[in-house]
């Protein structure tokens, strides 16, 4: 999958992951996941709450992911699967 390695649980109850370089700063970070059902939504609540959206939702082959981060400035990425 392109610069990633995918990680998989071999569980259907837990987020696979994965490894990835992005080619620019910053070079090493760490974001955690929860999935949710509607990232727009989540987005505008977390907005709402003083938050901020750091990367709008991105479709993906595999579902679709933002990131937001809290009012103290932590990130948190948003995640929904692409529905079988």
């Amino acid at each position: 999958m392109g610069p990633a390695t995918m990680i998989d649980t071999g569980s259907k109850s837990g987020i696979p992951g994965h490894f990835t370089t992005l080619g620019h700063e910053p070079h090493r970070y760490t974001i955690f996941y929860v999935q949710v059902d509607d990232i727009d939504a989540c987005l505008a609540k977390a907005e709402s709450l003083g938050g901020k959206t750091l990367v709008p939702k991105v479709d993906i082959p595999t579902g679709s992911f933002a990131w937001t981060s809290d009012p103290a400035g932590n990130t948190i990425g948003l995640w929904k699967p692409t529905q079988a």
